[in-house]
């Protein structure tokens, strides 16, 4: 079997694993707390849906799974792009616990969940660059898992009124401005290159303790979900995005400048 094969193989076997896994968290979960099945099937399609859309596109880009600095193709999804995939796995899994939250006491499951799927944002690019197995394929994938996560449980916190309005606005204003400026580059360059900064990675960090704690203040939990401690972590991570925004602009006004534009081929003759 062919490099590329064993690798379209391995990339398809992760996708269905995640979507198994993600299912058998949900069946336990629902059975454990009575939450009923009404939206069980819905959900279950949606997942399904999500997890071959992501899969196909990750075969589709089969060709980005090469190690940067020599070009080599993975035979096989190596361990910092599972633990990326893993997180973007959770994203469906993660913004229906949130909804059932407001029925259910299942604090045991969604916080410890949501706090283990946050921290493989740290782990997946300490493995890789310990074990020299950075990708072009796991730079973007990171990035698309840090926006989607952070939007999905945006969306979900704002819908509940833990987060106000302007903090919302604020931080979707945040994430739009970075992708609108990377695809301006991609389509400046010809090719698209996610790079973060410190700030970036900072202030998606920051966010991440944030909605933990506020999914904490969902529940009444001691400390760490105390409304004043949370409060004052909210205007903290503020002045971060803050900071990041201008950082950000400052970064991509930069690459602008030194990166000249694609030049488009001259139409051959046919003459």
């Amino acid at each position: 079997m062919s490099v590329k094969n064993t690798l379209i193989k391995s990339i398809t076997l992760h996708g269905v694993l995640f979507f198994l896994a993600q299912s058998a968290l949900l069946l336990v979960v629902t059975i454990a707390y009575r939450m009923g099945w009404q939206r069980f099937g819905l959900f279950l399609g949606i997942s399904a849906a999500y997890h071959a859309i992501l899969t196909a596109i990750l075969v589709a880009r089969k060709g980005d799974f090469r190690v940067e600095g020599t070009n080599t193709l993975l035979v096989r999804v190596n361990l910092p792009n599972t633990l990326t995939f893993g997180r973007l796995s959770s994203i469906p899994t993660i913004t229906y616990l949130i909804v059932k939250a407001a029925a259910f006491s299942i604090l045991p499951v969604i916080l410890p969940f949501i706090c283990i799927v946050f921290a493989t944002d740290f782990l997946d690019g300490m493995v890789a660059r310990r074990r020299g197995q950075i990708t072009f394929v796991g730079r973007y994938l990171d990035s698309s898992s840090d926006y989607l996560m952070i939007i999905a449980v945006s969306i979900m916190l704002f819908s509940y009124d833990l987060v106000p309005l302007w903090f919302f606005l604020l931080i979707m204003g945040r994430l739009i401005l970075f992708a609108f400026g990377m695809a301006m580059l991609a389509l400046r360059t010809g090719k698209a290159d996610p790079v973060s900064t410190f700030l970036g990675k900072m202030s998606i960090f920051s966010l991440m303790v944030l909605y933990a704690m506020e999914i904490a203040r969902l529940f009444d939990v001691p400390w760490i979900g105390d409304d004043k401690i949370v409060a004052i972590i909210m205007y903290i991570v503020t002045l971060i995005v803050v900071v990041s925004i201008g950082d950000k602009t400052i970064f991509l006004a930069r690459m602008f400048a030194k990166t000249p534009p694609r030049r488009k081929q001259a139409p051959r003759s046919t003459g």
